[in-house]
């Protein structure tokens, strides 16, 4: 189990524990100096709830344990955990732009991608949900999550090529996104052989780390490109596919045959123990909130101090 920030740029302000720790002693002294003008110290130490020179640790704890866990809610705190594939959700996002008519791939990419899908769904554990959806200039989504394999199978086989429009996988991941918002292990499939542009690319990663889903993406077709029907070539364009692996702590694989799109999608499978993210600002708030009420019920009780 391990502690994870989606925001860590806004761990440097925990430097304000130090700054706060000097203030705090520093308030003591001044006070110290103040309370000497008094000439019967005995007499006012027994004044019930009031504790000359007093450095009050308790109070000094607590405000650093509240700094800490606003501090963290801020820096979207997360703690991760190894979990059985079994109790993962997977959304299969696969593309069905024109480009994945090309046939480098036999018969072809799309068709491939498929028949591959399909196979996928007899490597996943029983009980393991799967979503599918397919996107080209906007995504669709075929089938919500469910485990129901019969329904997965009719979806995958009812799946159709979008003959014009581009490759929106921002509106694919968004979309997978979304469908896995309430899981527990969130991984997206992502099967194609487009590109994201540079803004877009950012808009995917952040979106995903936002929500704690790992993406593993395939790549579709050789290097080289393959032609469809009509002789139009199209070429596999991986950095976008591969940055967006790595930077969700997924995998990229890329496919040239059916025989890699076997081996990449039981790779990932037998992998049996996935990481599970479970956000926990809101808990980080609430006790800070909790302790912030104790800290002020104990300064104007306990811990209160002369003048």
């Amino acid at each position: 189990m391990m502690l994870l920030f989606t925001r860590s740029q806004y761990l440097i302000l925990l430097l304000a524990i130090p700054v706060m720790i000097a203030v705090h002693f520093f308030a003591i002294k001044k006070i110290k100096k103040r309370a000497i003008k008094f000439a019967n110290f005995e007499a006012i130490t027994r004044i019930k709830g009031i504790e000359i020179f007093s450095k009050n640790l308790t109070v000094l704890y607590i405000n650093t344990a509240i700094i800490i866990l606003v501090v963290f809610a801020v820096s979207g705190i997360s703690i991760a955990r190894n979990v059985d594939a079994s109790e993962m959700s997977f959304v299969l996002a696969i593309d069905a732009s024109r480009s994945m008519s090309a046939q480098d791939i036999m018969p072809d990419r799309f068709e491939a991608a498929k028949k591959a899908a399909i196979d996928f769904l007899n490597f996943v554990p029983e009980k393991t949900k799967v979503a599918i959806i397919s996107f080209s200039s906007n995504a669709f989504i075929e089938q919500e999550l469910t485990e129901d394999k019969e329904k997965l199978n009719f979806a995958l086989n009812a799946l159709e090529l979008k003959m014009t429009g581009g490759t929106d996988i921002l509106g694919a991941v968004a979309t997978s996104v979304n469908l896995l918002r309430d899981e527990n292990g969130k991984t997206i499939i992502l099967i194609s052989d487009g590109q994201a542009n540079v803004n877009e690319l950012k808009d995917i990663i952040n979106y995903a780390n936002q929500n704690n889903v790992m993406i593993h993406s395939l790549g579709i077709g050789t290097r080289e490109g393959g032609s469809d029907e009509t002789g139009a070539v199209f070429k596999l364009s991986e950095d976008s596919l591969e940055i967006i692996a790595s930077k969700t702590e997924g995998r990229y694989y890329n496919v040239n045959n059916l025989e890699d799109f076997y081996s990449s999608l039981n790779e990932i499978i037998k992998v049996t123990k996935k990481r599970d993210i479970t956000d926990i600002t809101l808990y980080a708030m609430i006790s800070a909130l909790i302790l912030f009420i104790i800290n002020f019920v104990l300064i104007n009780t306990r811990y209160r101090v002369l003048p």
